[in-house]
Order: C-alpha cells, then structure tokens, then sequence
C-alpha cells in the first residue's frame, strides 16, 4: 500500500515541476517575443526617421522649385497684364512669404512628427525591458494563482503604459497643431 504522504509530496513536486515548466515556457516566449518586438520597433523607427528626413527634404525642395516658378510666373504676369515696378514687386514678396509659412510650418509637422515616434520607441523600448522584468518572475510563483495575478499585473500594466503613451503623444501632436498654425498666422500678420 503507498504512503498517502509519499503521493502527497510527488504530486505537490510533479504540480511545482509543470509550474516551473509552465513559466520557463512562457518566459521563453516572452523573450522571444520582446526580442521579435524590439526587432521590430528598431527597424520601424529607423524607417521613420528616414522617411521624415526624406519628406522634409522633398517638401524644402519642391517648396524652392515652386517660389521661383511663382516668382517667374508673377514676373511675366505682370509684365503682360499687371502693374509693373514696385506693386509688381511687393505682390511677388507676398507670394514667397507664403511660400516661406508653408516651409515653416512642414518644418514644425516634420519635427513633431519625429518627437511623436520617438515617444512610442521610447514606449516600446520600456515595455520589453518591463515585461522581461515580468517574465523573469514566472518561475518564482508557487501557484498557478499566483502566476495568473503576474499575467494580470503584466496586461495592466502594459495597457497603463500605453494610454500614458497615447497621452504624451496627443500632447505632443496639440503643441505641434498650434505650433503650425502660430506659423502661419504669423506670417499672414507679416507686412505684406
């Protein structure tokens, strides 16, 4: 006959043993996981911050090519059909000064743009260092209880960190919008 104690002890071990099993799974996916993560948020942030580069570039350049045609375009109007001289003149520094407020202003949207995705690589980058954190306590709880209240504090606290997150870039998007539109007011408040 067994020893009801010796039965005891070996399911209590078998039970710690598939727990301890159970976490070393998880915590092996999870690093997995926060390593494909990371991966990811690299590659997606360079390709941003290249991406805005390249749009800044674009947008200075095409803003360039289209004051001297509009300077060109207003030169030859003026010729043909307008007041030549000084009135000529000032219409065409109105027209660059526009020009010059629609560069500003894709400046500041371009500049917000990369502090926007620089607070969700920063996000990213403390998720995974927390959540590795996280995993590396699986292995330590005693009861399958115990591990669903870490799963559980690990969600919260992603899902805290992300509307943290979303906050700080909404912030950052409303200084951007207003920063844009001072630009432009300022400019159309600019002598003319």
């Amino acid at each position: 006959m067994a020893n009801p104690r010796q039965a005891e002890r070996d399911t209590i071990e078998a039970s710690h043993e598939a727990t301890r099993r159970a976490a070393d799974q998880a915590s092996q996916v999870g690093r997995t996981m926060s390593d494909a993560a990371e991966n990811t948020a690299r590659a997606g942030s360079e390709a941003f911050r290249r991406n805005a580069e390249s749009i800044g570039r674009t947008w200075r350049e095409s803003s360039q090519s289209a004051t001297r045609i509009a300077e060109r375009s207003m030169d030859q109007f003026f010729k043909l059909f307008g007041p030549s001289g000084d009135g000529a003149r000032e219409t065409m520094q109105q027209s660059a000064g526009n020009v010059q407020a629609l560069i500003d202003s894709s400046t500041v949207v371009v500049t917000g743009l990369q502090n926007a995705s620089g607070e969700w690589l920063r996000f990213v980058q403390n998720r995974i260092e927390e959540n590795l954190d996280h995993f590396e306590e699986l292995p330590g709880c005693p009861t399958p209880q115990e591990c669903m209240a870490l799963e559980t504090r690990i969600v919260r606290d992603n899902l805290e960190a992300l509307l943290q997150s979303a906050r700080r870039t909404s912030g950052l998007s409303t200084k951007l919008a207003d920063e844009a539109v001072r630009r432009m007011s300022d400019s159309a408040l600019a002598p003319r």
